[in-house]
């Protein structure tokens, strides 16, 4: 018999291992939310040091555009990258489209925050309406049934670069018109939707059916609200915050998500919880004719968005983790949940108590920025890692 001294395979060629680089790209969200995250930090403490009257900074446009487009535009831009493919059973959207946008993106934050906001407001405008043409081509070749959602996001997150671009030709701030027709309403458009399936999965509790026109009509309601109160429309600010308290109150109320849940799902519900107190308040605003106040918007961001953001970013990061991780809130993550509400509670004591002119309500608008900071540290020392790929 003879033997053959060949073989009848090809040697393995091992693979080069991926540079850190690559796998930080390798997923959308965890470019965007470290920009959050970053973003976050850094605002605040540019915020309490604007507190110093000595100092040359922006407080508005700091605090405000800081946080609107620093903050929870990039935080939910890298979630939308994430789940509009998913809404519309589309392709997952390639890194090189979203890479040098971010990157953009980023750039054009700094650019704004450090003297050159016109050029830095246009930057950010052309980089969302960027998207939007990614988004809807995403959504157009999507195999999903029913895509109204995910075109209601993407024209939300139109509006809100066509509402900054015309803040820079109008050379006036929208920043309240902004925040609700853009931000609370996208925000929202994505919450009624993703935690009543969380609770519905994890809980298998079956969701309250919805109205049909659920979406139009908050995107409606958010849209005038930020129009009588930018405008500042005094009749109309009472009307439409007594109809925005109902509405939004008998769709919270409705909800199938008031139980014993894990935390990391407690953490979600508390978020709608916060929404309707904060429309009770701005009600209360608008009839008392104290808007000047701005405890509503401040409920609504953080107690609404920022639950929500420390919430959903939980969830993406442990969901989407290499290797993957169970989506649960640890000891760390509850305690965070718990500073979360202390800020909330400190920064509605402050405007309460600048209300009745206290000369202590700075004490606690400096408790509330501090411990805000201290909020995201932590976070970044529970999640860092993992969301750096590091």
């Amino acid at each position: 018999m003879a033997f053959s001294t060949s073989y009848d395979f090809m040697p393995l060629t091992p693979q080069k291992p991926q540079s850190w680089w690559m796998k930080f790209t390798s997923q959308a969200h965890q470019l965007f939310f470290s920009s959050a995250v970053f973003f976050a930090i850094a605002i605040m403490v540019a915020t309490f040091i604007s507190f110093i009257k000595s100092t040359s900074f922006d407080f508005h446009l700091i605090h405000s555009f800081g946080l609107i487009f620093g903050v929870f535009t990039n935080a939910f831009l890298g979630f939308l990258i994430t789940v509009i493919p998913k809404y519309t059973a589309s392709k997952i959207i390639d890194k090189q489209k979203y890479t040098i946008p971010w990157i953009v993106f980023q750039f054009g934050i700094v650019m704004s925050l450090f003297g050159f906001d016109e050029f830095g407001k246009i930057i950010i405008s052309l980089t969302i309406f960027y998207f939007n043409v990614i988004f809807y081509k995403t959504i157009k070749n999507g195999k999903a049934f029913d895509k109204k959602e995910s075109i209601c996001l993407n024209l939300l997150l139109f509006l809100g670069g066509a509402l900054l671009f015309a803040e820079v030709l109008s050379i006036q701030s929208l920043s309240k018109l902004i925040f609700f027709s853009y931000l609370l309403s996208l925000v929202f458009v994505v919450a009624q939707r993703m935690i009543p399936a969380f609770y519905s999965v994890n809980l298998q509790v079956i969701p309250w059916e919805k109205p049909t026109y659920l979406v139009e009509i908050s995107m409606v309601l958010f849209l005038i609200l930020g129009i009588v109160i930018q405008f500042e429309f005094v009749i109309g600010f009472k009307i439409a915050s007594l109809l925005a308290m109902a509405f939004f109150g008998y769709i919270i109320f409705n909800l199938n998500i008031y139980q014993k849940a894990p935390a990391i799902l407690t953490i979600l519900m508390v978020a709608f919880v916060w929404l309707e107190i904060a429309f009770m308040v701005l009600f209360l605003e608008a009839v008392l004719e104290t808007p000047s106040l701005m405890l509503a918007m401040h409920i609504f961001a953080i107690g609404f968005v920022g639950n929500l953001l420390v919430g959903f970013g939980s969830r993406v990061v442990m969901g989407h983790a290499v290797p993957a991780q169970k989506i649960e809130a640890d000891k760390l993550t509850r305690y965070l949940f718990i500073i979360l509400q202390i800020v909330i509670m400190a920064r509605i004591t402050a405007s309460l108590l600048f209300l009745n002119n206290s000369p202590i309500f700075m004490g606690f608008l400096h408790l509330s920025a501090w411990l805000w900071i201290l909020l995201f540290i932590g976070w970044l020392v529970r999640y860092g890692r993992t969301l750096l790929r590091i």
